[in-house]
């Protein structure tokens, strides 16, 4: 794609995760039907597969039960924890959570596609390092108010 076509885009998006006062990740709304898709499949598959066993695949995607809603989401592995405990990110949202084996199942190769959310920072805003995060709690959380499943409208600036 041209870059610059690509840094002049305007995206409407839909804010589903806030990870710090300047990380976020969003769904673009035009894959609106493909959430509703992925989540009917995943309810009618991931109940009846084998929970994962062996080594975890970090390109690979599972299917992972989320605590607070006891839905099935797709994820990816980020770190093997103990030999019961993996963390993982749930790819269609942002949010990441520490799942035992036994709630993270195969999934069949036709669930097996990119992402649906994307990570986005704003632009010229970066928290220092070395800081602590929890001093920008404040931010994170009026990011949140900002874009939390609401409808905002982003111009690429950068990849």
């Amino acid at each position: 794609m041209d870059e610059e076509v690509h840094y002049s885009k305007v995206e409407d998006v839909i804010g589903s995760h806030v990870e710090d006062a300047v990380t976020f990740w969003a769904q673009s709304i035009s894959r609106n039907k493909d959430i509703m898709k992925i989540g009917c499949s995943l309810s009618e598959v991931c109940p009846h597969a084998s929970s994962v066993f062996g080594k975890l695949d970090p390109k690979k995607i599972y299917g992972g039960l989320f605590s607070e809603d006891k839905c099935w989401y797709r994820c990816k592995v980020l770190k093997i924890i103990s030999d019961e405990k993996c963390l993982v990110r749930y790819i269609d949202y942002g949010n990441s959570e520490i799942l035992s084996r036994s709630d993270i199942a195969e999934i069949p190769l036709d669930l097996q596609f990119s992402s649906v959310a994307k990570k986005y920072r704003l632009w010229g805003l970066q928290i220092p390092s070395g800081q602590e995060v929890t001093q920008f709690d404040q931010g994170r959380i009026f990011l949140g108010s900002l874009i939390f499943e609401k409808q905002i409208k982003m111009r690429i600036k950068a990849t």
